[in-house]
Protein backbone atom coordinates (compact mmCIF):
# COMPACT_ATOMS: atom_id res chain seq x y z
CA UNK A 1 0.00 0.00 0.00
CA UNK A 2 2.92 2.38 0.58
CA UNK A 3 4.08 1.62 -2.30
CA UNK A 4 0.63 2.33 -4.20
CA UNK A 5 0.88 5.63 -2.56
CA UNK A 6 4.02 6.29 -3.25
CA UNK A 7 3.24 6.06 -7.24
CA UNK A 8 -0.07 8.51 -7.04
CA UNK A 9 1.63 10.98 -4.81
CA UNK A 10 4.63 10.98 -7.65
CA UNK A 11 2.07 12.12 -10.14
CA UNK A 12 1.66 15.43 -9.90
CA UNK A 13 -1.36 16.54 -12.03
CA UNK A 14 -4.26 15.87 -10.25
CA UNK A 15 -6.38 14.94 -13.06
CA UNK A 16 -4.59 12.49 -14.06
CA UNK A 17 -4.20 11.09 -10.46
CA UNK A 18 -7.85 10.19 -10.56
CA UNK A 19 -7.25 8.40 -13.73
CA UNK A 20 -4.47 6.37 -12.16
CA UNK A 21 -7.16 5.74 -9.17
CA UNK A 22 -9.85 4.33 -11.78
CA UNK A 23 -6.88 2.21 -13.47
CA UNK A 24 -6.11 0.85 -10.62
CA UNK A 25 -9.88 -0.02 -9.02
CA UNK A 26 -10.27 -1.88 -12.90
CA UNK A 27 -6.93 -3.34 -13.04
CA UNK A 28 -7.45 -4.66 -9.51
CA UNK A 29 -10.67 -6.35 -10.39
CA UNK A 30 -9.96 -7.71 -14.06
CA UNK A 31 -6.73 -9.37 -11.66
CA UNK A 32 -8.96 -10.94 -8.84
CA UNK A 33 -12.25 -12.42 -11.41
CA UNK A 34 -10.27 -14.59 -12.88
CA UNK A 35 -8.69 -16.52 -9.90
CA UNK A 36 -11.88 -16.16 -8.37
CA UNK A 37 -13.27 -18.20 -11.01
CA UNK A 38 -10.83 -20.85 -10.76
CA UNK A 39 -9.54 -19.81 -14.75
CA UNK A 40 -6.22 -17.78 -13.86
CA UNK A 41 -4.90 -16.10 -16.66
CA UNK A 42 -1.82 -14.04 -17.64
CA UNK A 43 -1.97 -10.74 -15.62
CA UNK A 44 -1.79 -8.98 -19.10
CA UNK A 45 -4.54 -5.95 -17.60
CA UNK A 46 -1.31 -4.95 -15.50
CA UNK A 47 0.14 -3.88 -18.27
CA UNK A 48 -2.16 -1.43 -18.96
CA UNK A 49 -1.66 0.07 -15.68
CA UNK A 50 2.04 0.01 -15.99
CA UNK A 51 1.48 1.51 -19.19
CA UNK A 52 -1.23 4.23 -17.70
CA UNK A 53 1.68 5.53 -15.46
CA UNK A 54 4.78 5.35 -17.21
CA UNK A 55 3.39 7.14 -20.24
CA UNK A 56 2.67 9.84 -17.86
CA UNK A 57 6.01 9.73 -16.39
CA UNK A 58 8.56 9.40 -19.62
CA UNK A 59 9.37 13.21 -20.60
CA UNK A 60 10.18 11.81 -24.09
CA UNK A 61 6.58 12.37 -24.89
CA UNK A 62 5.58 15.79 -25.80
CA UNK A 63 3.65 17.77 -23.66
CA UNK A 64 0.70 18.59 -26.27
CA UNK A 65 -0.02 14.83 -26.68
CA UNK A 66 0.59 14.32 -22.50
CA UNK A 67 -3.13 14.85 -21.89
CA UNK A 68 -4.45 12.53 -24.63
CA UNK A 69 -2.61 9.58 -23.08
CA UNK A 70 -6.02 8.54 -21.44
CA UNK A 71 -7.27 7.64 -24.84
CA UNK A 72 -4.31 5.07 -25.84
CA UNK A 73 -5.07 3.67 -22.49
CA UNK A 74 -8.27 2.86 -22.37
CA UNK A 75 -8.34 1.60 -25.98
CA UNK A 76 -5.55 -0.85 -24.17
CA UNK A 77 -7.65 -1.55 -21.66
CA UNK A 78 -10.63 -2.44 -24.27
CA UNK A 79 -8.76 -4.63 -26.45
CA UNK A 80 -7.57 -6.55 -23.27
CA UNK A 81 -10.52 -7.49 -21.79
CA UNK A 82 -10.57 -10.42 -24.21
CA UNK A 83 -8.33 -11.88 -21.45
CA UNK A 84 -10.54 -12.18 -18.47
CA UNK A 85 -13.82 -12.60 -20.05
CA UNK A 86 -13.43 -15.77 -21.51
CA UNK A 87 -13.45 -16.85 -17.70
CA UNK A 88 -17.43 -17.24 -17.53
CA UNK A 89 -17.69 -20.41 -18.49
CA UNK A 90 -21.86 -20.24 -17.44
CA UNK A 91 -24.82 -19.22 -19.34
CA UNK A 92 -24.26 -15.62 -19.96
CA UNK A 93 -27.26 -13.52 -19.04
CA UNK A 94 -30.07 -12.15 -21.28
CA UNK A 95 -33.56 -14.62 -20.39
CA UNK A 96 -33.78 -12.13 -17.97
CA UNK A 97 -33.54 -9.03 -19.78
CA UNK A 98 -35.35 -10.49 -22.97
CA UNK A 99 -38.34 -11.36 -20.49
CA UNK A 100 -38.23 -7.53 -18.71
CA UNK A 101 -38.39 -5.96 -21.87
CA UNK A 102 -41.41 -8.09 -23.26
CA UNK A 103 -43.01 -7.54 -20.15
CA UNK A 104 -42.70 -3.49 -20.21
CA UNK A 105 -42.88 -3.04 -24.03
CA UNK A 106 -45.17 -6.45 -25.26
CA UNK A 107 -42.65 -7.65 -28.15
CA UNK A 108 -38.96 -7.10 -27.96
CA UNK A 109 -37.94 -3.39 -29.25
CA UNK A 110 -35.21 -4.63 -31.26
CA UNK A 111 -37.40 -7.20 -33.31
CA UNK A 112 -40.33 -4.70 -33.87
CA UNK A 113 -38.17 -1.95 -34.96
CA UNK A 114 -36.13 -4.11 -37.78
CA UNK A 115 -39.80 -5.81 -38.77
CA UNK A 116 -40.67 -2.44 -39.44
CA UNK A 117 -37.42 -0.88 -40.79
CA UNK A 118 -35.22 -3.24 -42.03
CA UNK A 119 -34.83 -3.61 -45.90
CA UNK A 120 -35.06 -7.01 -46.39
CA UNK A 121 -32.03 -9.19 -46.33
CA UNK A 122 -30.13 -6.16 -47.55
CA UNK A 123 -29.07 -2.40 -46.23
CA UNK A 124 -31.74 0.81 -46.92
CA UNK A 125 -29.85 3.74 -47.15
CA UNK A 126 -30.01 5.24 -44.00
CA UNK A 127 -28.60 2.13 -42.60
CA UNK A 128 -25.55 4.04 -43.68
CA UNK A 129 -26.46 7.08 -41.46
CA UNK A 130 -26.99 5.22 -38.53
CA UNK A 131 -23.52 3.11 -39.24
CA UNK A 132 -21.67 6.86 -39.16
CA UNK A 133 -23.64 7.91 -35.64
CA UNK A 134 -22.16 4.30 -34.41
CA UNK A 135 -18.88 4.95 -35.54
CA UNK A 136 -18.86 8.65 -33.46
CA UNK A 137 -18.02 6.75 -30.40
CA UNK A 138 -14.57 6.31 -31.49
CA UNK A 139 -14.32 10.26 -32.01
CA UNK A 140 -16.00 11.67 -29.26
CA UNK A 141 -13.45 11.34 -26.71
CA UNK A 142 -11.16 13.03 -28.80
CA UNK A 143 -13.27 15.80 -30.56
CA UNK A 144 -15.13 17.21 -27.41
CA UNK A 145 -12.12 17.24 -24.63
CA UNK A 146 -10.28 19.07 -27.89
CA UNK A 147 -13.55 21.58 -27.65
CA UNK A 148 -12.94 22.32 -24.45
CA UNK A 149 -9.50 22.66 -24.52
CA UNK A 150 -9.62 25.61 -27.01
CA UNK A 151 -12.98 26.54 -25.83
CA UNK A 152 -13.04 26.74 -22.60
CA UNK A 153 -9.35 26.27 -21.21
CA UNK A 154 -7.02 23.12 -20.42
CA UNK A 155 -9.01 22.60 -16.75
CA UNK A 156 -11.96 22.02 -18.32
CA UNK A 157 -10.75 20.03 -21.11
CA UNK A 158 -9.17 17.47 -18.01
CA UNK A 159 -12.09 16.97 -16.35
CA UNK A 160 -13.50 15.89 -19.04
CA UNK A 161 -11.02 13.04 -19.77
CA UNK A 162 -11.33 12.30 -16.24
CA UNK A 163 -15.24 12.28 -16.42
CA UNK A 164 -14.70 9.95 -19.48
CA UNK A 165 -12.01 7.86 -18.44
CA UNK A 166 -14.33 6.64 -15.11
CA UNK A 167 -17.42 5.69 -17.06
CA UNK A 168 -15.40 3.84 -20.08
CA UNK A 169 -13.19 2.03 -17.14
CA UNK A 170 -16.90 1.28 -15.44
CA UNK A 171 -18.60 -0.34 -18.35
CA UNK A 172 -15.37 -2.41 -19.30
CA UNK A 173 -15.92 -3.78 -15.81
CA UNK A 174 -19.15 -4.18 -15.94
CA UNK A 175 -18.58 -6.77 -19.06
CA UNK A 176 -16.04 -8.63 -17.14
CA UNK A 177 -18.92 -8.91 -13.87
CA UNK A 178 -22.30 -9.24 -15.77
CA UNK A 179 -21.59 -10.88 -19.32
CA UNK A 180 -24.73 -10.06 -21.17
CA UNK A 181 -25.75 -11.29 -24.81
CA UNK A 182 -26.89 -8.67 -27.13
CA UNK A 183 -29.64 -9.44 -29.28
CA UNK A 184 -27.93 -10.49 -32.54
CA UNK A 185 -25.88 -13.15 -29.93
CA UNK A 186 -29.50 -14.05 -28.84
CA UNK A 187 -31.01 -14.32 -31.98
CA UNK A 188 -27.83 -16.68 -32.96
CA UNK A 189 -28.52 -18.85 -30.31
CA UNK A 190 -32.34 -18.88 -31.04
CA UNK A 191 -33.68 -16.81 -27.96
CA UNK A 192 -35.63 -13.90 -29.86
CA UNK A 193 -36.31 -14.28 -33.37
CA UNK A 194 -33.81 -13.01 -36.13
CA UNK A 195 -32.46 -9.84 -35.84
CA UNK A 196 -29.48 -8.65 -37.52
CA UNK A 197 -26.03 -6.64 -37.16
CA UNK A 198 -27.70 -3.73 -39.78
CA UNK A 199 -25.64 -0.51 -38.86
CA UNK A 200 -22.53 -3.02 -37.98
CA UNK A 201 -23.01 -4.80 -41.56
CA UNK A 202 -23.42 -1.34 -43.08
CA UNK A 203 -20.20 -0.25 -41.43
CA UNK A 204 -18.42 -2.92 -42.40
CA UNK A 205 -19.11 -1.90 -45.91
CA UNK A 206 -17.56 1.00 -45.48
CA UNK A 207 -14.47 0.67 -43.78
CA UNK A 208 -12.14 -3.05 -43.62
CA UNK A 209 -14.20 -5.72 -41.37
CA UNK A 210 -10.79 -6.82 -39.66
CA UNK A 211 -10.95 -2.87 -37.97
CA UNK A 212 -14.35 -3.76 -36.97
CA UNK A 213 -13.45 -7.36 -35.27
CA UNK A 214 -10.56 -6.23 -33.92
CA UNK A 215 -12.50 -3.63 -32.00
CA UNK A 216 -14.74 -6.88 -30.46
CA UNK A 217 -13.26 -8.29 -27.55
CA UNK A 218 -15.86 -8.61 -25.54
CA UNK A 219 -19.15 -9.46 -27.57
CA UNK A 220 -21.10 -9.94 -24.39
CA UNK A 221 -20.38 -6.37 -23.85
CA UNK A 222 -24.17 -5.74 -23.50
CA UNK A 223 -25.08 -3.76 -20.54
CA UNK A 224 -24.24 -1.05 -19.83
CA UNK A 225 -24.31 0.59 -23.62
CA UNK A 226 -21.04 2.83 -23.31
CA UNK A 227 -22.59 3.70 -27.33
CA UNK A 228 -25.14 5.47 -25.15
CA UNK A 229 -23.58 6.47 -21.48
CA UNK A 230 -20.53 8.56 -23.44
CA UNK A 231 -22.76 10.38 -25.41
CA UNK A 232 -24.88 11.28 -23.00
CA UNK A 233 -22.24 12.05 -20.65
CA UNK A 234 -21.20 14.31 -23.43
CA UNK A 235 -24.14 15.76 -23.25
CA UNK A 236 -24.42 16.65 -19.77
CA UNK A 237 -20.91 18.06 -19.84
CA UNK A 238 -21.47 20.26 -22.91
CA UNK A 239 -24.86 21.76 -21.58
CA UNK A 240 -22.58 22.21 -18.06
CA UNK A 241 -19.93 24.22 -19.94
CA UNK A 242 -21.88 25.37 -23.13
CA UNK A 243 -25.59 25.81 -21.91
CA UNK A 244 -27.97 25.92 -24.20
CA UNK A 245 -26.19 26.06 -26.98
CA UNK A 246 -24.91 22.37 -27.22
CA UNK A 247 -28.47 21.94 -27.90
CA UNK A 248 -27.01 19.69 -31.19
CA UNK A 249 -25.53 17.27 -29.36
CA UNK A 250 -28.60 15.58 -28.34
CA UNK A 251 -29.11 15.09 -31.88
CA UNK A 252 -26.06 12.62 -31.79
CA UNK A 253 -27.21 11.39 -28.11
CA UNK A 254 -30.78 10.52 -29.46
CA UNK A 255 -29.51 9.17 -33.13
CA UNK A 256 -26.97 6.61 -31.30
CA UNK A 257 -29.92 5.33 -28.74
CA UNK A 258 -32.02 4.74 -31.64
CA UNK A 259 -29.18 2.88 -33.94
CA UNK A 260 -27.65 0.65 -31.56
CA UNK A 261 -31.14 -0.96 -30.37
CA UNK A 262 -32.36 -0.81 -34.06
CA UNK A 263 -29.23 -2.49 -35.15
CA UNK A 264 -29.26 -5.46 -32.69
CA UNK A 265 -26.30 -4.08 -30.29
CA UNK A 266 -28.43 -3.51 -27.45
CA UNK A 267 -31.94 -3.91 -25.52
CA UNK A 268 -33.17 -0.24 -24.39
CA UNK A 269 -32.36 -1.66 -20.66
CA UNK A 270 -28.84 -1.45 -21.91
CA UNK A 271 -29.30 2.00 -22.92
CA UNK A 272 -31.13 2.56 -19.39
CA UNK A 273 -28.34 1.42 -18.14
CA UNK A 274 -25.95 3.65 -19.83
CA UNK A 275 -27.67 7.02 -19.18
CA UNK A 276 -27.63 5.82 -14.95
CA UNK A 277 -23.53 5.51 -15.68
CA UNK A 278 -23.71 8.89 -17.08
CA UNK A 279 -25.05 10.60 -14.72
CA UNK A 280 -23.62 8.83 -11.97
CA UNK A 281 -20.45 9.96 -13.52
CA UNK A 282 -21.31 13.40 -13.92
CA UNK A 283 -22.30 13.47 -10.43
CA UNK A 284 -18.81 12.09 -9.15
CA UNK A 285 -16.89 14.14 -10.99
CA UNK A 286 -18.43 17.39 -11.64
CA UNK A 287 -20.38 18.02 -8.15
CA UNK A 288 -17.84 16.12 -5.90
CA UNK A 289 -14.56 15.52 -6.91
CA UNK A 290 -13.78 18.21 -9.56
CA UNK A 291 -16.50 20.85 -9.02
CA UNK A 292 -16.18 24.39 -10.47
CA UNK A 293 -15.08 25.95 -7.15
CA UNK A 294 -11.68 23.68 -7.40
CA UNK A 295 -10.73 24.87 -11.16
CA UNK A 296 -9.67 27.82 -11.88
CA UNK A 297 -12.16 30.87 -14.25
CA UNK A 298 -12.28 28.85 -17.75
CA UNK A 299 -10.86 30.90 -20.48
CA UNK A 300 -10.91 30.56 -24.35
CA UNK A 301 -6.80 29.49 -25.50
CA UNK A 302 -6.30 31.89 -28.64
CA UNK A 303 -3.42 31.54 -30.38
CA UNK A 304 -1.39 34.31 -28.22
CA UNK A 305 -2.57 32.58 -25.04
CA UNK A 306 -1.06 29.71 -25.58
CA UNK A 307 2.07 29.42 -23.52
CA UNK A 308 5.78 28.67 -25.31
CA UNK A 309 6.24 24.79 -25.82
CA UNK A 310 1.94 24.00 -26.53
CA UNK A 311 -0.93 24.49 -24.99
CA UNK A 312 -0.59 21.99 -22.30
CA UNK A 313 2.78 23.17 -20.56
CA UNK A 314 0.36 23.15 -17.56
CA UNK A 315 -0.73 19.77 -17.69
CA UNK A 316 1.24 19.59 -14.49
CA UNK A 317 -0.08 20.98 -11.18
Amino acid sequence: MRALRGIFSSVGDRYYRLILVFFTVYTTILLVVPIARLVPRIPVPLLTFILCYLLYKWKIIPKVLRPWLFYIVLTCSYWELQFVVNTFFQSCYGEGIIEFERSIFGVLPTVWLQQHLASGDGLAWYDYIFALFHSSLFFIPIVFPLLLLFKRGSDRMKRATVALSMITLAGYATYVLYPLSPPWIASLERMIPEVRRITVTALGRMIPGGVISAFSPSPRGAMPSLHAGVPILMLLMAFKEFGRRAWWVSILVLGICFEIVYGGEHYVVDVAAGLGYAVITYIVIYRWLLPDSKLPEPRSLTREAIPKGGANDNYRS
